[in-house]
């Protein structure tokens, strides 16, 4: 007997968090074990919590952490959480973008308004199977280029080597600004927290918090949604 797939949904307007919800729950083998309308305070949940999704579907424009952003902290925090992205807002870009950083799959909310319309269903299909999946909505072969593109963007940078607990820092100071905050999330002390800041802002030649948040952006350790 196959085992039930785990699903988190997080979407800040309530009645597409009802959307998503009644398409999943169409879907035979899939429970819902979350769902939340504030994403900070679903990342915060889901750091603590015992019960991990095998499946995350978040919205991308939300306020307080936006789902690409949310992307990029789960798939440093939890790889082994398979994050899906359902907006209708979205470019080719956007979507090689979120591939980049990790999501397995990208579906047009749209999608889930059409009648008899299974995009969803195969989205977790094929991401419980290590397969990425996109809506044949976006055009694939201009989201793979643009991907390819990002790629040589990023090869060609002369970036540091930050360690795991620097890369996820670095992130953190988008979305969560107090150091006690991030101290908690990353299970350091407050102490250790400045130390690995002032270690960041020293290899990437910054001085300040806000010029580590603008480099970040610029050289892809941050990750927020232009939308």
């Amino acid at each position: 007997m196959a085992s039930t797939i785990k699903i988190a949904i997080i979407d800040d307007r309530l009645c597409d968090l009802e959307l998503i919800t009644h398409a999943v729950q169409r879907i035979n083998g899939c429970s819902i074990i979350l769902k939340h309308t504030r994403p900070m305070q679903f990342f915060e949940h889901l750091m603590e919590s015992t019960q991990i999704p095998d499946v995350l579907i978040t919205d991308c424009q939300m306020p307080e952490i936006d789902g690409m952003a949310l992307t990029r902290l789960v798939h440093l925090f939890l790889p082994q959480v398979k994050t899906m992205v359902v907006s209708g807002l979205l470019s080719e870009l956007d979507v090689a973008e979120l591939l980049d950083i990790g999501a397995s799959a990208i579906v047009a909310k749209g999608s889930l308004q059409i009648a008899k319309n299974n995009t969803l269903q195969m989205a977790i299909a094929a991401v419980t199977h290590n397969k990425i999946f996109i809506d044949p909505i976006w055009e694939e072969t201009l989201v793979q280029n643009t991907f390819n593109q990002l790629q040589k963007k990023k090869e060609h940078r002369q970036t540091p080597d930050f360690s795991e607990h620097e890369q996820k820092i670095i992130q953190l100071l988008a979305t969560h600004h107090q150091y006690k905050t991030i101290a908690q999330l990353m299970h350091l002390s407050h102490r250790t927290v400045e130390t690995h800041v002032k270690k960041i802002a020293e290899k990437a030649g910054t001085h300040n918090k806000a010029q580590i948040i603008a480099y970040g952006i610029k050289n892809f350790f941050i990750r927020v949604f232009r939308g």
